[in-house]
């Protein structure tokens, strides 16, 4: 497998398609144990809007953060999926989309680094 297609694998197979099932474990399996990871939020709901990232350290930190949010995903019923994607090594960046149930998509871009074959920084903001 190539590391473009590991990278894809790890951020849309793994990552969002784990969050999107209210799977946090699976999605915190792609994340390094000391990753650096930042988000911003992207589609506004429950009171979460556009503003500062929340900032967290390490695949325990994440995985609680995202389980805490849980619920809310599963009632915004968004989808996040991956439009495009650049690699030079162990770096690179996508351009991504969360979508709504009603077809409205809100773009969002993720800077990347794989370190042991698992996203080691993980730093998403809106665009």
């Amino acid at each position: 497998m190539s590391m473009k297609d590991r990278a894809y694998e790890l951020l849309q197979s793994t990552y969002y398609d784990g969050i999107d099932s209210g799977d946090m474990a699976k999605a915190a399996s792609a994340l390094h144990e000391n990753v650096e990871w930042s988000h911003a939020q992207v589609w506004p709901h429950h009171g979460f809007i556009h503003g500062e990232p929340s900032t967290n350290h390490g695949r325990a930190e994440v995985q609680t953060f995202l389980q805490a949010r849980v619920m809310q995903l599963a009632e915004a019923r968004i989808r996040h999926k991956v439009r495009d994607m650049v690699l030079e090594g162990n770096k690179g960046a996508i351009l991504g989309y969360v979508r709504g149930e009603d077809g409205t998509e809100r773009p969002f871009m993720v800077w990347f680094e794989i370190t042991d074959d698992r996203i080691s920084r993980y730093l998403l903001r809106p665009l």
